[in-house]
């Protein structure tokens, strides 16, 4: 992949929600595990002057589970994270539409979002009791 030219920062990452219901005991048989993901690239433009535009990655995750011996033991489990890149001061917005458009620049956005959001939603599955180690950590 080439290199990345007006390559924004990350300013900020956030849990926006997580919600989870887990209400069975861990007998020890297996689950089987569905997780669905939905991810979102935008541009934020400033509202204050002099702040600079940013790139906004929404990702949601929401995961399915149900034992497989026993299919009346289901858990689900819901997360929204949003992360922030700032681009220079200088950067026009023509010019970031312009690279936003592009398929490579997103994906490397989303590749830096993606595991903190992942590394989150497996860190509360296991808060409920949940086995998430199958949950990959990359896209």
């Amino acid at each position: 992949m080439e290199a990345m030219t007006m390559r924004p920062k990350l300013f900020s990452f956030r849990v926006e929600a997580f919600s989870s219901d887990n209400r069975t005991e861990g007998n020890g048989s297996p689950w089987k595990l569905e997780l669905k993901q939905e991810i979102q690239v935008g541009l934020a433009a400033p509202v204050n002057p002099g702040a600079p535009f940013q790139a906004v990655v929404k990702i949601e995750l929401h995961a399915d589970a149900h034992n497989e011996s026993d299919a009346q033991q289901t858990a689900s489990f819901k997360g929204e994270y949003l992360a922030k890149f700032n681009f220079a001061e200088d950067a026009s917005e023509s010019a970031i539409t312009g690279l936003l458009d592009q398929e490579p620049y997103q994906y490397v956005l989303v590749a830096q979002a993606f595991p903190l959001a992942m590394t989150h939603f497996r860190r509360e599955l296991q808060a409920t009791g949940f086995d998430g180690r199958q949950l990959p950590l990359g896209i």
